[in-house]
């Protein structure tokens, strides 16, 4: 733990310690609970109450009232955010992902019992109280993901806790709980129920997780993917149990940046790049996200394995899909550095980056504009590329001349 996640959680305790002076019951509760026990940063944290909405008001000056129907109110503590939420129950999830009814509780195990998954049903109060009536500790301890009491009626309740189960499973390397696997039989057809954005945002967290490569194995293994409000490409699907990278690409986990992983792994499912388009659509991705994945894939593709003009194909997928994609595929390659240095002589990877205008192209030519000037300009572009040009504008502006001549013939 560091010094920062020290303080956010004493800032924390020092929430419930004010509760506590005013009469409320007050605990640190779910993620931040489990990540400290882990070892893990925390992010926020969050804090469950005997006190009312009001009470809880009535505690602090600065307050925001960000959930009131629910019971939740943002205080503002030290610099600091925090949800604190009154204790409660839920019922009626019509929707499969949200309650229809909350009703306000006084007992903390109320309150745990509504929970997901044990190790998300703990809660730490002053003075090293901890509460845990799941077993959340030991399933920590073990490494497994098991829900609080029956998977099927947490499932049924919301159907996003299965995406979950699976993303908990492979970024904390634990195994996933017999009795959750059949949860997840049982209730997976109510994930049409749930919106693509919030599958989207969940796999995307997956992807940028410890191990996205399983990740991708435990969701195909799951069946969850075939019960989506949107099918996903047949080819995404039919790549699902694709155990590696493509040939030449590092494994998921040694790159960074998660769209180039998304970018790694729909390379070795075998996808297109319009699979990739399709498949970003599918999860609401922004359309910058699906350009660049769908380009950078594109660029993949027409990179040869063996046996051809490298140099050539790399220059060419340069000039067609741009320095961005030639990048993010260089990031991805096992061995790059004959490339990057490829990249780097490169004089002009668009033509903006010529030393001529197309219309200063049609007035040395003098002849209308029309699309023998993006002709020209590609021309001049894969001239310069392979070195028999140089990006100065009299050469350029002799060698349109040139073009021009021989295209008329």
């Amino acid at each position: 733990m560091t010094e920062s996640d020290e303080e956010l959680w004493s800032a924390g305790m020092e929430v419930v310690q004010r509760l506590g002076e005013h009469g409320h019951e007050a605990y640190l509760v779910g993620g931040c609970v489990r990540d400290r026990l882990l070892g893990r940063p925390l992010h926020d944290v969050d804090i469950a109450t005997s006190a009312l909405p009001e009470e809880v008001m009535a505690a602090f000056d600065r307050t925001i009232p960000t959930g009131l129907q629910h019971g939740t109110v943002t205080v503002m503590f030290g610099g600091r955010p925090f949800e604190v939420t009154t204790y409660r129950t839920e019922s009626g999830y019509t929707d499969a992902r949200r309650p229809d009814k909350v009703a306000f509780v006084r007992d903390i195990r109320e309150d745990l019992a509504r929970r997901d998954f044990t190790f998300n049903a703990m809660a730490a109060g002053l003075n090293g109280e901890w509460i845990d009536p799941f077993g959340g500790r030991n399933d920590l301890a073990e490494g497994i993901v098991r829900c609080v009491g029956e998977a099927r009626e947490r499932f049924g309740e919301d159907a996003l806790r299965m995406v979950r189960a699976i993303r908990f499973a492979a970024g904390f390397g634990f195994r996933v709980a017999l009795s959750v696997w059949r949860g997840i039989r049982s209730q997976g057809p109510r994930l049409r129920q749930v919106a693509m954005e919030r599958i989207g945002s969940e796999w995307d967290k997956m992807m940028e997780g410890a191990d996205p490569a399983r990740a991708c194995s435990l969701f195909g293994r799951s069946g969850l993917l075939l019960h989506l409000k949107e099918p996903l490409p047949p080819a995404v699907m039919a790549g699902l149990q694709v155990s590696g990278p493509a040939a030449g690409i590092r494994p998921l986990l040694e790159i960074a940046d998660t769209d180039v992983r998304w970018i790694a792994w729909l390379a070795g499912t075998g996808a297109h790049p319009e699979d990739a388009a399709r498949f970003c659509k599918a999860l609401k991705f922004s359309g910058k996200r699906e350009t660049r994945i769908a380009k950078s894939l594109s660029f993949h593709r027409a990179m040869p394995e063996r046996g051809a003009d490298v140099r050539r194909a790399f220059l060419t997928a340069t000039l067609d899909f741009g320095r961005a994609a030639a990048l993010d595929w260089l990031s991805m390659k096992v061995e790059g550095a004959k490339y990057q240095k490829w990249l780097d002589e490169l004089p002009a990877a668009k033509a903006a980056q010529l030393a001529v205008r197309g219309d200063e192209l049609v007035r040395h030519a003098g002849m209308p504009a029309g699309p023998w000037v993006s002709h020209l300009l590609r021309h001049l572009l894969e001239e310069t590329a392979f070195g028999r040009l140089a990006n100065e504008k009299n050469a350029l502006l002799r060698a349109a001349e040139t073009y021009i001549v021989q295209t008329k013939k």
